[in-house]
Parts: structure tokens; C-alpha cells; sequence
């Protein structure tokens, strides 16, 4: 799929992830797909960016990878890596290489 645009309904709270990309990749068996090149994630006041995504419908989970950048009206924060469990929304994030260290600044 070329210039993609998907809307994650959340059921729980009727809350909504919308995803974009240059590229994708969909299953239509299990409905996982896998975004690239230029995602961009809108969740709540959050925006989310990076080169690639994997969503898994049956893990409930979105795991964002490769130069990703996090803004919130409060912080900007770059990482290797964010994993976003869509029902409980337990958040990791993480650098592949362990010497290395999540990025934080604060807007305030």
C-alpha cells in the first residue's frame, strides 16, 4: 500500500490512534500491519514519528522503531524504540544499545 492512512479504534474509552505513512503492509488474515517510511502517530495531545511500525491486532500492540520522536505539550523525547500495549497502555521505550540514553526534554 502506497501514502497510507489508518484510524485505530479503541474501544475501552472511545479513544482514537490515527497512523500515517508513505508505505504499508496488511494482513488480512490476522489484520496486523506493518507501516513505513515517514509514520506519523496521533494519539490524544501525543504525536509520535519514526521510520517504522508494527501494529499486532491480536497482541494489542504498536511498537514504533528507528529515530522515533515523541511530543507532548509538555516534553519532546527521542528514542530507538516505543511499545504501546493498546488496552492496558503500559508504555516502553528504549535504545537498542544499552551505553545510550533515551532523550527528555522539557518544555517548561
Amino acid at each position: 500500500l502506497k501514502n497510507v492512512k489508518a484510524l485505530i479504534n479503541l474501544i475501552e474509552k472511545n479513544e482514537k490512534i490515527t497512523v500515517v505513512s508513505d508505505f504499508g503492509k496488511y494482513n488480512t488474515i490476522n489484520y496486523d500491519t506493518i507501516f513505513s517510511q515517514n509514520v506519523k502517530i496521533q494519539y490524544l495531545d501525543s504525536n509520535i514519528i519514526g521510520h517504522y511500525l508494527d501494529f499486532s491486532m491480536k497482541k494489542n500492540l504498536l511498537i514504533i522503531s528507528k529515530n522515533v520522536v515523541y511530543t507532548n505539550p509538555a516534553n519532546t523525547l527521542k528514542a530507538d524504540v516505543i511499545e504501546l500495549d493498546t488496552i492496558t497502555k503500559d508504555t516502553k521505550i528504549f535504545m537498542h544499545n544499552a551505553k545510550k540514553k533515551v532523550n527528555i526534554k522539557s518544555r517548561n
